[in-house]
């Protein structure tokens, strides 16, 4: 499902990076698990377990349906992602093997890396920023789950809403609350059957759009006020945000990626642009669901840039960053 949720907004993704942080575990999940516990057996399901199904995005008001199938052959991966509305497309991944970094399990592969250098300092570091509980029981899709609430300390990040399959830990349904409880963005199977056995020719690419992609790491930051990127800083973030290893390089600029184990946000910072546009001060935002965009054009060290930051995170949080991009070194 990982490479599936690619194609969907980053706060989704973000919570299997954070599922990532917690100790293995697998089983049953019960309404008297800890949180951390639940989690980590979803960290576990989504990849390791035979599943096909149906699923909806909502965005705002908008609505997308998807098809999915996913199994584990001689331990490794195949998927295929097909989506139900609008133009015919589908993406499938075949023969990963689980420890491989592909799309989709970029952020993800960089948290199993550095999970033993965070050891149980991350799992503390995630609670100091959000509060976890467990709230009853329910269904989704005909399947008895287990319900969780995740709740940030700050106003720099939102609430999420989980619904995990009782029997295996499988993620069901996530919401992202904004302000005034408003529902942003919700995922959800429709239905879903787990535990049947797929064969490989299921996944053989019918001419499925699929594109790979492959990235160096650069120099990176643990904390705000450091180089992240070719010579340029972000100076401020809400705390508890790092830098992840897999910061791209392209041919105008630079785009580093953060986040706090849960909640992920890139920033663009792109050299060729229009003087033209730098001097009439332009800046903006758009927002569909709990994707925020806000972009900033400036002058940095004599040369006109534009700054851009994609995420799950309040409009007024990635303005704060954006402001907060400087140069230094000439580039």
């Amino acid at each position: 499902m990982m490479s599936a949720l690619r194609h969907l907004p980053l706060s989704t993704i973000g919570l299997f990076v954070f599922a990532c942080l917690i100790m293995p575990a697998g089983g049953l999940v019960y309404a008297d698990d800890s949180p951390q516990i639940a989690l980590s057996r979803m960290s576990h399901s989504f990849r390791e377990l035979d599943y096909h199904g149906t699923f909806s995005f909502q965005r705002g008001s908008s609505t997308e349906s998807f098809r999915i199938a996913h199994s584990v052959i001689d331990g490794e991966e195949f998927e295929r992602l097909e989506y139900l509305d609008g133009e015919k497309r589908e993406i499938v991944r075949r023969g990963h093997h689980l420890n491989c970094i592909h799309p989709g399990h970029k952020l993800l592969r960089f948290y199993q890396q550095q999970q033993a250098q965070l050891g149980s300092s991350a799992n503390a570091g995630v609670g100091s920023f959000y509060e976890f509980a467990v709230n009853g029981t329910g269904r989704v899709a005909g399947r008895e789950v287990v319900n969780l609430q995740i709740i940030p300390k700050d106003t720099h990040r939102f609430e999420h809403h989980l619904s995990l399959d009782k029997e295996t830990g499988l993620l069901l349904r996530t919401e992202l609350i904004g302000p005034g409880k408003t529902v942003l963005e919700r995922f959800q199977f429709v239905e879903i059957t787990i535990g049947e056995p797929l064969a490989g020719e299921q996944f053989v690419d019918a001419g499925a759009s699929y594109q790979a992609y492959h990235t160096e790491p650069s120099v990176t930051a643990n904390v705000a006020g450091n180089t992240v990127g070719d010579g340029w800083t972000v100076q401020w973030m809400p705390t508890g945000f790092t830098s992840t290893v897999a910061n791209v390089k392209f041919v105008t600029g630079d785009i580093a990626t953060f986040t706090d184990g849960l909640t992920v946000f890139s920033v663009f910072l792109e050299s060729d642009v229009d003087l033209n546009l730098v001097q009439r001060g332009l800046e903006g935002r758009a927002q569909k669901g709990a994707t925020t965009a806000y972009t900033r054009l400036l002058v940095l060290a004599d040369r006109p840039h534009r700054i851009t930051v994609v995420g799950e995170i309040p409009a007024q949080t990635a303005q704060q960053i954006a402001q907060s991009v400087r140069l230094v070194s000439s580039r």
